[in-house]
This record gives structure tokens, C-alpha cells and sequence, in this order.
């Protein structure tokens, strides 16, 4: 092949040009150049090799000269190869040149010998030329006619051959040959074989089925001419091994031709002739077909079981089956033979047995199917003979059959019915084995493991041994089967041993072998015994005895032997009495019906006739109705009994087990409960008690027991539409585990009791009170539901609220649970908040009306602090690792409340009654006004804040002079103490006959505080301290101990240090206060002075002696709060806040704070201002619920939009907190001065060029607001409006919600830089409150590093940093002006700006040392601030300002950029809102 020339430059494997002339083809004389370095490699090292062998016989001489020569010789070569590869560089030009070259000359000579050509063709041939005359009659023959008739006629009949004949004449002479054929046959011998023959197209068809198929002609209509044989086909197939092939091979087919050929000339009888020699070769064939098939059945799957005894080609085939020796073949008492007919060789094979099978001709016919299968003779051979065989066991086995047997099937099977009645699956089947010809022997209803089964087997192999017993085995273990499947679906267990070691001596040693146990797996300790035997009448029938038979366990001493299972004890064994069990009351006995079918029986009710008769389901016979029955009665009646023993052992009277109506089941019900059980609450409860009974839930599988009491109407109307009716229906379940004690099912029972009565006792007290109208508790409440188990109220504002009452059998105590009545509410029950401390206090009083004044009056103070926010803030402290709640929520009673705000301040909230809550500062100690509690701080001006939401409702007759008054340090436990006085006429005061309450003395001033009774120490409600032990007479002496626990007053009861008794309310124990217009409070709450009083409050005013008439509560109720024990108590070193509180019950007195009576608003000012006291707030402050709602309530300030919402408490609290971090960052700054004041809640600091005052807001005292003012030297350098935008800012950006202290510590830091840095950065803030649209991007400054900004320092410290000669701040970017749809956030960019004091240049930070993703956005906005520098290196002014203003004009950012910066610290372009980073 002719290598091509290459474009490129040749390297390793390319062409480089031989020697070659100027006229060769293209690509004629090139080589590849690798070839030629290899070529000249191979040649160097022959030549070395060649050397090495010569060299050694030479001289030293000439040694020499041949290396030199070699040398000389290999270095030219290498040169000129060297050459070659440096000229290879530069041949593809040559190659294209000497290309174009060839081309052109290429063309110069076909031009050149086209002219010579033309010119040699006019001088020399074209001289003499002459045309010859046109042949115009063939042309005009060829145009008109489009033939050519004038052809020569000796080319005519040499060449174009003669026509042939036509259609018509081909028809007319294959007519009449077939003709001819149909007289030849008619006038010649045909065999009979042959007569399916068909006459077509000149030729005759002989078909034979499943042999040959021959077609013969003639070829003239002379009687002496002979046949002539067309064609042959061979019929016989191989359809299982032959794989589509022909049997006979062409050329086999083709001496068969020509020899039939042969006989078919001078034969009297051509055709039958014809006919012998192909129907014996066919015969062959097919015996040839079957031994070949019976080879491969015999190698690969039946050589084990099958034989060829003869095989004689185109004769016979003998094969024999069912051996009697596996191992070791010798003869067979079956054979088949498939031969050839010797009476008639013309006939088909023909199929023998041996021996002969009697009544079966279609196993002797011949073998006629189109399929020539071995296997399927063998199969219809074996099925035959099998049946013959199972017809010789069915005579044998007649007597032993209990009906008439059948063999069906393939393979056949004799089917024998065992035992009577017997279905289908019980019969004995009996079949033969295909391969060896044994018995087979199954009963698909039973084991196939079943030893009397092959034990039948092996006789029927064998000789007839004693079948009559093995029969009668069998029916026994059909009837165990029997009894096996229908107990199946019972929960019971069947056995046919049980561990009893001395069982002769027990009363099973008098039943029959057979039996069986059914263990009640529920009840182990009882059986059910069914005892089996041979029916009297009938040998064939099996005749079942039940009995119930009851065991124990014993050990292995009483046990007759030492075995190693536990060992059972037979106590009872009952007979039952089978037709009085399935013919009792409301049972459907079954009987067999009179039809001809014996096999089936119909169900008939015996019961009654008040059922209608219907067709029932028909029961196959290996179900036995009676045996379920009984035990499904065992089952049913069993636990009633043992129910009925546990009741007696208790004395509880009971009626017995009876029949529910109808049948549905069994029920036991009780006539009264034991008298230990009849006590206070349950005597009211067993008059209501109509009925109670047990019944089991048979629907479920446990089968639990289900309790139903029923009481007369409720003494409460509820408004649920199920306990409307005349009776309630109460239904307890108990879930009834396997083998448990029924004494823990009575248990229950009783505790379910005592439950009940609990409650009841309760709501028959809140009765009386509800259902009259004069208390007004219809007006607070609504009943939703009561049913005995559980008491559901609505209450609440719509009565939206929920509490469930219940009691705890487990706890011993009422169990309440607070939820919304409407599902799927977004808010909660705010009595969730102290839902600890109601269900302890009502588990102390047990009162429920107590429980809903509480409710009421509580309601909407709690609904005002459940909007306070208590999720933890990480930037709520100057610690970043620690979160801190804004709010935290420590309930001490149900009516006292601690709120925490930051782990720093606390306040005390007390709900009181007639509206009002009270509120002190939680700080300070109750014992010691001058003392703070360890752990809170007090908050300064919290009076004075308290003051500006006092109204109208909450002032009453205030002293002027009491906060000028310095307090005593027990002034608030005796004004508690005081407050305890019960209303005139109270069973207190007329016991003791004094005008005041025992535990103290009356003070002489009433702004001095009374001395502690020392009967007080005595009392039961007072729990000792561990500082019980010091005197209390001398109480500014020694401090009492925080866990001191007193007496819990009682709701509505409202203290007051005050001379005025105005709101000396009693409690519920001692009277209720009057309502108040804009609170429903419950009329039986006022007092009264009607002496008379219901039955029913009379009877229960007995119960609790010291009850006035009319009250439900007891004057003396403890009501002690949990105290420390509360988990939601504050725990922290040293004694705990609020260990050191009184607790609290609703309405616990309160002192009244100094107020305006003549003011009527809320918010504002008082118009007396008091005096700033460090103790001011320790006295309580009274606020309307109202009030109280507003100060909690999150709201916008009209003045600052902008602000997160919060409420007015929130403010004020992180304002004073703010306060006091900015005393702390005065302190630990340098560059910040403190300067004295005398004005309280003010800090006054100076820096470098102003001084700075930080107060709270006078107006509202919920902004902390910044006064600037320029010291001397620098008050030409700073104008107002600067003063104004730095007092801005600190406003609406630094202390604003949610109060970071970070970003104060960075705005101080920022006003202690230089003063032309600091005008510079005013410059910025002013742009940020007042954005040029004229910018491409809108700036905001960062007070804390927010969460995207690069990982300079942690996120949420404070974003301003400055030393010596450098300062670091955090600015933010947004873009504007961009038109975005909505939806879309606008780019964002956080840079840390770096600025050099000395060198005045304004850089982006660039965190050294920490690994940081490539962002696009860094290299510009720095690439930016050091062009900038670059152009004005030379600036005087601050260049802050400016250099941020050039950025802000033009940063341009791709939008590919904010789109792909990942999320991880150093991601300069985010979305962030800055309102969550800053």
C-alpha cells in the first residue's frame, strides 16, 4: 500500500521523502520516518554484532581500522539522520510545494498529449474516412414499430431462442396427463395404505400419516411406460430430542430416490412395491426414534428405575420398569415391547404387556400419534397398570372401609373413607409410586408424620399383617384432629400429656387411652378432658365424653418422682353434660339433619321460638360444635367465677353470674359496696348509684373487664349533649392479662370507686354554689362536662380556656390540666404558667369555686405575662458563649409571680382581687427593704415607672408621706401579717374576743409596723425555719430565715400599710369583695349579710367547723406554697430569691403605692413626684388588670416606627440595663471620664472633645436618650446638626431593641476616637439616616459584627475597635436603585474597613491568618480603596469619609458574585437583614 503525505510537521511515525525523479506519482519514493530510524538502529547494531564476532581473530591493527572504519561510517549515518530530523521540521511547506508542483505538471500533459492525439487523428485516420448509407427502413421500423424485423435469419436462429408456450396450452397438457395418471391407477394394483392421494399439476401425491409422502408422473400415455418418481418425504419426526432436524439425510433420501426408482421399471406391482420398501424403512425409523429416545431418559433422569431389555433395529424394543432390585438390576415383572406387527408386517407397531393389563385396550392399540414420545407410552403404561393394582387393594381393604372408595385422578389415587362420617380430607389416600411401583399412603388432614399411616403403608408393601387394628388407631387420631382443629381459633392449648406423676392414682386413671387436654391459656389451672371411644353400635364411629378438670402446681417433695418439669396436681374432674349445654337458654344447638347427604348437618335453635326460623351455615363434620362450645362456656364462665369468689372474700354483695338479655353474654352485678368503703364522699355518691356491673368486652382479644355504673342525673347540668338524660352511664375497662390475679381487677375497681367519690365530693360542694344565681359563678364559668371521672370548666375571655379536674389514683391527687376549648388555637392556656402551683393548692383546699376565683382573678394578669418573650438571646450579654432569656417566668403560688429579666432584675407580680395586681421590685428582701437578695440587682426609677400606669381604680386615699418614711426592715411581713384580719364578725374575731387578729398587736401609727404576736410561732400553718431559734421580737436585729413558711392567706384579700381600709378585702374563707364594673367577679364572692343559708351550705358548714355561713372555705384553710420545692424556682448560690417570699394565694394582701387620685390617665407623669429612695419599688405598686396589660403588651412607640415591637416593660428594662453596661464600659475604658452627678439614673461621661449625659426619656421612660454638649475648646469644631445625628443614631440604632450591650460598648468606643475622625464618621451616620438616592448603594453601620461578615472576631462583638494607630468598624452596603421585582432581595456587602491614623489612608481589613474562600467582591472594593489612596496620598482631611463616599458612588458588583459565595465565615456578599446581624 502507497503511504499518503502528511500536512504537518513529521515526527516519530511520519513520512519524510526518498530519493525519488520528478515524473513519480505522489507519495511514490517516501518512507516513515520512524521506520528509518529503525532501519538505521538495526543496521548499527548488525553491524556492532558482526564486529564482535570478526574482531576477535583480527590482528590489533586491524582491530583498529575496522573500529575506526565503523565509526567513521555510523557518524555520517547519524548526521545525515540528524539532518533529515531538522529538516522534518519544516517539510510539510515542501511537501504542499512539490505537491502543487506534481499537480500543475499533471496537467501540463494531459493537455499535451490531447493536442498531439487530435493532431495525429486529422493528418492521418481522418483522410480516408467515408460514411456509409443510412439504413432508412430500419430506423422508420424501429420509430413507428419499436421493433426490428429485419433481422438476418442466421443470426436469428442461432441466437434468439424459439417462443414458448402458452398458458393455455400448459393447462390444456397438464390436463390431459393427469389423465393419463388417473387411468394408470385406475387400471393398476393399489395398496390400501396409499388410497389418500391427490392428482395436480401432471403429477400424483401418496400420502401415508406420520410415514411418507411420495409424488410419481409419467412421461407418455403408453401403458408400457413406466413411473417416474418425482419426490420423496420422510414423515417420521423426533419432536422431544430431534431439535427440528431431518431425520434421514439428503443423501440417504437420494439412494432411496434411485432405488425406488429402479424397482419402479418392469414390475408387475410398481405401487406396492412402492409402498413395502418405504413403509419398512419408516418402521425402522420410528423404532430407531424411540430407542434413541429411551437412551437419553435412561442417562440423564430414569436410569435408576428403567431398562432396555431387547432392542432388535427393525423389529421390536422390550423395555422394563418397576424393578424389584435398584441396586442390582436382574429382571423385571414388567415389561412393554413396541414391535412390528409378525402377522401383518403392513400394520403400525404394535404395543405389548407383559404381564397383560386386564380391561385396558387402548394401552394394546398401536402407536398413531403425530408425536413419538417414549415417555408418554411409559406414563399411560404405568397409569394403567397403577389402577389395576389400586383396584387389587380396594377388595382387600372392603371390610376396614367405613363407605364406599374411589379411584380418581391422575395419578390415580383410591380414596377410602376411614371412619364415619368422614369428609374429604379424611380419607385414607392411597396411590402408587410411578418409578418403583409402591404403595403410597397419606391423609392430607393429618401429620404427614403420622406413624400409623406408614405403618399402613409398610403392610400394604408387604404381607397383610392385623389392618383392623391399625384402622381403629387411625379413627382415634382423626378424632384428636378433629379436636385440634376446632379448638384452633379458641385461645386454648391442646395437649396429650400433661406432668402428672402419680396419674394412677388420680381421677384420669379411669378414662380411656385416648384423651385429650385443652388447656385455657388464660386460666392455666383449668382443662378442659375429652375422653374417646369406640361407638357400642358401630366399631367405625368415635363417641367424644367431655370433662372440666381444675390442677395445682406442686413441688418436687409431694411428687411421687423428682422430675425435672413442673409437676400438676388433678383436684377436680367434672363430667359435663353435653345436651343441657348445647340445649341451655339462648344456645343453638347442632344436630344432623335427615338429608341423603350423610356428610352434612343443619344448626337448630332450641332456644325459644322468639327468633325467626332461617337456613343456617352448614358445618363441615371435622368441626364439632358441642367441644367449642364447652370450652368457649369454660372460657366465658371461668373468670366470673373466679370474679365472684374475689367479691365474696371481701364482702361485697353480688347477684351471681347471669345471662344478658337476648344472649350477648354474661354479667355480674353488685347490690352494694363494703361499709369500709361508705364514707363521707362515697355515702353521697351511693345514693346516686342506680346500678354497677362487670361484663367482659369479648370484641377485642384481650377480653378486658368493662365496669358500668349507672347514677341518677348528675347534680350538675353540663352542657354536653351526652349526660343530658335522666341517667349517666360510667364505664371503666381493666385490661385482664393471662394467669393475673383477679384481686388486682377488684383493686381496680375499688380505686376507680374511691376516684369517682373524690371528685364528687368536690363538685357536691360547687353545686349549691353554681346553681345559685345570687353567687354569680354562671357568669365565670360554664360547665362543659361532668362524668364522674372528670370535670371539664370553661372559663377565660369567650370562654376560650379550659381546666380538666380529675383525680389520680396512682398520685392520690387531683390531676389538673389546662387547655384551650377550641383546637388548633395559636395560643396556649396562660394558666399553664402555674398549673404547678394550682393543682398543689387545690389539692389543699379541694374547693373548686376557690379554684375559679383564682382562675378569674388571675386570668388576665397571666394573659398579659404569657406575652412577655422568653426565648434565649445569645447578644443579650457582653458573654457571647452564653445565651440569656429576656424574660424568665418563676411562679411561686398560683397568684405570685417572679419575672426575671436577664438574669439581672426581677419583679415581683401579685394578682389580687377587685382587678388589681401588685407589683414590686423582686430584688429586694421582704424582710429588709435596705437589703437586695443575692443574685438580682435592683432596678432604679422601677417606682417611678410603675407610677405612670397607675389609674383611677388602683389609687385609694394614699399617704403623701409614706415613702418619705423610712420603713422598718419587717415592715412587709407585719403589713402582710396586718392584712390577715378577718371581716367583722368573723368566727375569728368572735372566738378569740379581740378587735385584731392574734398574730399581732395594733400599731400605734399606722405607718409604724406592728410587732410579730408570738402565738404566731404556735400555730399548725407555720412551719420552723433554721433561724426558728432567735427571738422575733426584736426583728431589726436579726434577719428572719429565707424558708420561713407562713400561712398562705386567702384569695381577696388585699393589704395595705396604708390608714385607709378602702381595699380591705376578705378572702373567700371570710367574705368575697365587691365587683368591680369591668370584671365579672361571682356575687356569692361579695359580702353579705343574710344569716340564712341553704341545706346544703348548712350541712357542709358543719363539715368544716369555722366556716361562716354562706362560704365553702374554711377561715383557718392552709394554702402553703411549694416554696423552693418548685422546679421553676431560680437556683443559684446562696439562698434563693425565692425562698425568701411569702407565697402567695389569690389576692394576697398588697401594700398600695402613692398615686394621683385625681388622675385619669394611664401613661404620663405623675403630678407628685416621688422621692428617688433606693427602697422606693420594694413597696408594692398597684396596677388595674388593664394597665397591667398594657405595660406587657408588645407595641410600636408612635415616635420611633422603626423599632422592633416589644412591650413598654421590655423597653423600660433594657433601657436601665443598657444604663448600667454603659457605667460598666465608663469604668473599663480609658478613654472615657466619668463625671459626678447628683441627679439620679444619669451618667455623665466626657471624651475628647464633649461631654455626654445618658438618661432615660422623662416622658415615657422607655428611650434612653444621648445629651451631647461640646466642651470649650471644641465648640466651633462641632454644629448642632452633628450633635443631633450622633444623638440619633445612639437612639434609634444603639439602644433599641434587643439591647445588645455590644453595640453600646462600639458606640462609646466610636465617641472616643479623634475628633476628625469622629466628624468623619458622623458624616456616615448622616448618610445612613438620610440616604443619597444620587449613590449606587445605601450605607448602614454596623454596632456588632454580624453573622456575614469576614472572621475577624466572633459574630455579635462589638463592631468598633480603635488603638494607637489604628481603627476598625464594619459597614454595610445595600444596592439601590435598581428596580428589583418583588421578591427579589437587592446585592448586600459587609466590609471591614481598617483606617491608619498616621498615614490617613482608609483600607479593607484583611484577616492574616485565617483560611478565607476567594471572593470576587474583596479584590474590588479593595482594589478601589487603594486607588483611591493612591490618588490622594497627598489628602489633609480625614479620609474616611471620602474614601467611603467613592465607594458608594461607584462599587460595581456582578450579580454571578452574590449568587455563588458560599455561606461560610468570610462571605462578604449576603442577604442578610441587618436587623438580626447588628
Amino acid at each position: 500500500m502507497v503511504p499518503t503525505p502528511v500536512e504537518a510537521a513529521p515526527i516519530a511515525g511520519q513520512l519524510v521523502p526518498m530519493a525519488a525523479s520528478g515524473g513519480q506519482q505522489q507519495g511514490v519514493g517516501r518512507i516513515s520516518l520512524a521506520v528509518l530510524i529503525d532501519y538505521i538502529v538495526q543496521r548499527t547494531y548488525h553491524e556492532l554484532t558482526v564486529l564482535s564476532e570478526l574482531l576477535p581473530r583480527k590482528t590489533d591493527m586491524e582491530r583498529k581500522i575496522e573500529i575506526v572504519q565503523f565509526v567513521s561510517r555510523t557518524r555520517q549515518l547519524f548526521i545525515r539522520l540528524l539532518a533529515l530530523v531538522k529538516w522534518a521540521n519544516s517539510a510539510a511547506k515542501v511537501y504542499k510545494c512539490s505537491d502543487i508542483m506534481m499537480f500543475l505538471d499533471q496537467q501540463a500533459l494531459l493537455f499535451t498529449d490531447t493536442a498531439d492525439m487530435l493532431a495525429q487523428i486529422s493528418r492521418e485516420k481522418l483522410v480516408n474516412a467515408r460514411l456509409p448509407n443510412f439504413s432508412l427502413p430500419l430506423a422508420v421500423d424501429v420509430l413507428t414499430t419499436g421493433t426490428f424485423p429485419r433481422l438476418p435469419a442466421c443470426i436469428r436462429d442461432r441466437i434468439v431462442p424459439p417462443d414458448p408456450i402458452s398458458e393455455s396450452e400448459k393447462r390444456s397438457t397438464l390436463r390431459q396427463l393427469g389423465n393419463i395418471i388417473q387411468y394408470r391407477l385406475v387400471t393398476s394394483s393399489l395398496p390400501i395404505q396409499m388410497r389418500n392421494l391427490q392428482i395436480e399439476n401432471g403429477r400424483v401425491t401418496f400420502h401415508v400419516n406420520h410415514e411418507f409422502e411420495v409424488s410419481l408422473t409419467l412421461m407418455g400415455d403408453n401403458a408400457t411406460v413406466p413411473w417416474r418418481l418425482l419426490d420423496i418425504d420422510i414423515l417420521v419426526q423426533n419432536k422431544e430430542t430431534g431439535e427440528g432436524k431431518a431425520l434421514v439425510h439428503p443423501l440417504q433420501v437420494q439412494y432411496i430416490h434411485q432405488l425406488l426408482q429402479s424397482r419402479l421399471i418392469e414390475n408387475r406391482h410398481p405401487l406396492h412395491d412402492l409402498y413395502n420398501c418405504l413403509h419398512s424403512f419408516c418402521q425402522s425409523l420410528q423404532l430407531e426414534v424411540l430407542n434413541f429416545q429411551l437412551d437419553k431418559l435412561v442417562k440423564e433422569r430414569l436410569g435408576m428405575c428403567l431398562r432396555v431389555m431387547e432392542y432388535l433395529p427393525g423389529r421390536c424394543l422390550t423395555i422394563g420398569y418397576w424393578r424389584k432390585d435398584v441396586k442390582n438390576y436382574t429382571t423385571s415383572d414388567y415389561t412393554l415391547s413396541v414391535q412390528v406387527d409378525p402377522t401383518d408386517s403392513n400394520k403400525p407397531l404394535l404395543v405389548v404387556h407383559k404381564p397383560p393389563i386386564n380391561g385396558s385396550k387402548s394401552t394394546e392399540q398401536a402407536i398413531k400419534s403425530e408425536h413419538l414420545s417414549i415417555e408418554k407410552l411409559l406414563i399411560h403404561t404405568i397409569h394403567e397398570r397403577a389402577k389395576c393394582k389400586l383396584q387389587e387393594i380396594e377388595a382387600s381393604l372392603e371390610k376396614q372401609t367405613a363407605g364406599n372408595c374411589v379411584i380418581s385422578g391422575t395419578p390415580a389415587v383410591l380414596f377410602i373413607p376411614v371412619m364415619s362420617p368422614c369428609i374429604t380430607s379424611e380419607q385414607l389416600h392411597i396411590s402408587i409410586d410411578f418409578l418403583t411401583g409402591r404403595v403410597l399412603c397419606s391423609m392430607p388432614f393429618c401429620d404427614p408424620a403420622l406413624q400409623v399411616v406408614k405403618e399402613v403403608e409398610v403392610l400394604l408393601n408387604g404381607d397383610k399383617g392385623d389392618m383392623e387394628k391399625l384402622f381403629s388407631e387411625l379413627r382415634f387420631q382423626l378424632m384428636m384432629n378433629r379436636i385440634d382443629r376446632t379448638v384452633q381459633h379458641l385461645f386454648v392449648e391442646c395437649k396429650t400429656k400433661l406432668p402428672i406423676p402419680d396419674i394412677d392414682a388420680s381421677p384420669l386413671a379411669k378414662l380411656s387411652k385416648y384423651k385429650m387436654y385443652i388447656n385455657l391459656t388464660r386460666y392455666s389451672q383449668f382443662y378442659v378432658v375429652v375422653e374417646l371411644n369406640q361407638s357400642e353400635t358401630d366399631s367405625k364411629v368415635i363417641a367424644p365424653t367431655y370433662y372440666v378438670m381444675t390442677v395445682k402446681s406442686i413441688s418436687f417433695d409431694d411428687a411421687a418422682t423428682d422430675l425435672p418439669t413442673p409437676n400438676l396436681k388433678v383436684t377436680s374432674l367434672v363430667q359435663f353434660d353435653t345436651f343441657a349445654i348445647t340445649h341451655g337458654p339462648f344456645t343453638r344447638a347442632a344436630e344432623p339433619s335427615h338429608d341423603e347427604t350423610p356428610n352434612l348437618h343443619k344448626r337448630q335453635f332450641s332456644g325459644g321460638s322468639d327468633f325467626p326460623a332461617k337456613k343456617l351455615r352448614t358445618e363441615s363434620w371435622y368441626y364439632i360444635p358441642e367441644l367449642a362450645h364447652s370450652v368457649a362456656m369454660c372460657e366465658q364462665k371461668i373468670p366470673f367465677w373466679m370474679l365472684s369468689e374475689e367479691l365474696n372474700r371481701r364482702n361485697i354483695l353480688h347477684q351471681g353470674i347471669e345471662v344478658e338479655c337476648f344472649g350477648t353474654g354474661l354479667v355480674l352485678k353488685l347490690l352494694a359496696l363494703p361499709s369500709s368503703l361508705l364514707e363521707r364522699g362515697t355515702k353521697s355518691l351511693q345514693k346516686k348509684l342506680l346500678s354497677c356491673a362487670f361484663r367482659e368486652n369479648d370484641g377485642k382479644p384481650a377480653r378486658p373487664w368493662v365496669v358500668e355504673f349507672i347514677f341518677a342525673r348528675a347534680p350538675l347540668a353540663t352542657l354536653s349533649s351526652r349526660e343530658q338524660s335522666a341517667r349517666q352511664h360510667v364505664y371503666f375497662q381493666y385490661d385482664f392479662i393471662e394467669n393475673k390475679r383477679i384481686g388486682d381487677i377488684v383493686e381496680s375497681f375499688l380505686d376507680s370507686w374511691k376516684q369517682m367519690a373524690n371528685l364528687y365530693d368536690s363538685v357536691l360542694d360547687f353545686a349549691d354554689y353554681f346553681d345559685d344565681s345570687r353567687d354569680g359563678l354562671q357568669n365565670i364559668v360554664r360547665l362543659h362536662s361532668f362524668n364522674y371521672k372528670r370535670l371539664l370548666l370553661i372559663y377565660g375571655a369567650d370562654f376560650s380556656n379550659q381546666v380538666s379536674i380529675e383525680w389520680s389514683v396512682p398520685e392520690k391527687q387531683f390531676k389538673l390540666l389546662f387547655s384551650m376549648s377550641t383546637h388548633g388555637s395559636p395560643i396556649a392556656n396562660c394558666h399553664c404558667i402555674t398549673d404547678t402551683q394550682l393543682q398543689h393548692e387545690f389539692n389543699q383546699h379541694r374547693s373548686i369555686p376557690q379554684l375559679l376565683q383564682v382562675l378569674h382573678e388571675t386570668y388576665l394578669p397571666l394573659m398579659a405575662v404569657a406575652k412577655l418573650p422568653t426565648n434565649p438571646l445569645l447578644a443579650g450579654s457582653s458573654n457571647l458563649a452564653r445565651a440569656v432569656q429576656s424574660f424568665l417566668i418563676l411562679p411561686q403560688s398560683s397568684t405570685h409571680l417572679k419575672i426575671a429579666f436577664r438574669g439581672i432584675y426581677c419583679l415581683d407580680v401579685y394578682c389580687c382581687s377587685a382587678g388589681l395586681v401588685a407589683v414590686r421590685d423582686g430584688a429586694y428582701s421582704l424582710f429588709d427593704k435596705s437589703k437586695a437578695m443575692e443574685g438580682f440587682t435592683p432596678t432604679p426609677g422601677l417606682k417611678t415607672f410603675f407610677n405612670m400606669y397607675v389609674d383611677d381604680s388602683s389609687v385609694r386615699h394614699r399617704s403623701m408621706t409614706e415613702d418619705d418614711n423610712p420603713p422598718s426592715p419587717m415592715e412587709s411581713v407585719d403589713s402582710f401579717l396586718a392584712q390577715q384580719q378577718p371581716s367583722v364578725g368573723s368566727p375569728a374575731q368572735r372566738a378569740d374576743g379581740l378587735r385584731f387578729h392574734h398574730p399581732m398587736t395594733p400599731p400605734s401609727n399606722p405607718l409604724t409596723p406592728a410587732s410579730p404576736h408570738t402565738s404566731v410561732l404556735h400555730q399548725q400553718s407555720y412551719s420552723a425555719s433554721p433561724g426558728s431559734g432567735f427571738p422575733l421580737s426584736s426583728p431589726p436585729a436579726v434577719t428572719p430565715s429565707p424558708s420561713l413558711q407562713m400561712r398562705t392567706p386567702s384569695p381577696g384579700t388585699l393589704l395595705t400599710s396604708s390608714p385607709s381600709a378602702a381595699f380591705h378585702v376578705p378572702s373567700p374563707g371570710q367574705g368575697y369583695a365587691a365587683p368591680i364594673s369591668h370584671i365579672h367577679s361571682p356575687a356569692f364572692m361579695q359580702p353579705t349579710t343574710d344569716t340564712s343559708a341553704s341545706p346544703g351550705r348548712k350541712s357542709r358548714s358543719q363539715q368544716h367547723p369555722g366556716a361562716e355561713s354562706g362560704s365553702p372555705y374554711p377561715s383557718n384553710l392552709p394554702m402553703q406554697s411549694p416554696g423552693p420545692r418548685w422546679p421553676a424556682s431560680p437556683s443559684m448560690p446562696g439562698p434563693s430569691p425565692a425562698s425568701r417570699l411569702i407565697p402567695m394565694s389569690p389576692g394576697h394582701p398588697m401594700l398600695q403605692s402613692p398615686g394621683d387620685p385625681g388622675r385619669n390617665g394611664m401613661v404620663g407623669p405623675g403630678s407628685r413626684v416621688l422621692p428617688q429612695r433606693s427602697w422606693a419599688a420594694a413597696v408594692p405598686t398597684l396596677l388595674s388588670h388593664q394597665a397591667f396589660n398594657v405595660l406587657l403588651t408588645p407595641t410600636v412607640m408612635q415616635d420611633y416606627p422603626a423599632m422592633l415591637s416589644c412591650s413598654p416593660l421590655e423597653r423600660f428594662l433594657g433601657c436601665v440595663f443598657l444604663r448600667r453596661q454603659i457605667q460598666r464600659f465608663v469604668q473599663s475604658e480609658e478613654t472615657l471620664v466619668a463625671l459626678p452627678t447628683t441627679e439620679p439614673g444619669v451618667v455623665l461621661m466626657r471624651v475628647e472633645s464633649m461631654t455626654c449625659r445618658v438618661a432615660l426619656q422623662p416622658s415615657t421612660q422607655q428611650i434612653l436618650q444621648l445629651s451631647l454638649t461640646p466642651l470649650p475648646d471644641f465648640h466651633e469644631q462641632w454644629s448642632a446638626e452633628e450633635l443631633q445625628v450622633l444623638e440619633t443614631v445612639f437612639e434609634r440604632k444603639v439602644v433599641c431593641p434587643p439591647y445588645k450591650p455590644n453595640a453600646v460598648h462600639a458606640f462609646c468606643r466610636l465617641l472616643a476616637v479623634p475628633v476628625r475622625v469622629l466628624k468623619d464618621c458622623v458624616q456616615l451616620l448622616h448618610l445612613e439616616l438620610r440616604p443619597d438616592r444620587s449613590h449606587k448603594w445605601a450605607l448602614q453601620w454596623c454596632w456588632t459584627i454580624p453573622p456575614s461578615a469576614p472572621h475577624i472576631a466572633p459574630a455579635g462583638t462589638a463592631a468598633f475597635i480603635a488603638t494607637k494607630n489604628k481603627i476598625l468598624f464594619f459597614l454595610h452596603l445595600s444596592r439601590i436603585g435598581m428596580g428589583l421585582p418583588p421578591g427579589v432581595e437587592p446585592q448586600t456587602v459587609v466590609i471591614p474597613i481598617i483606617y491608619e491614623t498616621q498615614t490617613n489612608q482608609t483600607q479593607l481589613a484583611d484577616p492574616r491568618g485565617i483560611p478565607m474562600p476567594p471572593i470576587a467582591a474583596n479584590s474590588i472594593i479593595s482594589t478601589m480603596l487603594k486607588r483611591f489612596a493612591e490618588f490622594n496620598s497627598n489628602m489633609v482631611e480625614c479620609s474616611i469619609y471620602p474614601a467611603i463616599q467613592d465607594l458608594l458612588n461607584n462599587l460595581v458588583i456582578q450579580n454571578v458574585m452574590s449568587q455563588n459565595v458560599p455561606t461560610v465565615p468570610g462571605n462578604l456578599v449576603q442577604g442578610i437583614p441587618m436587623s438580626t446581624a447588628m
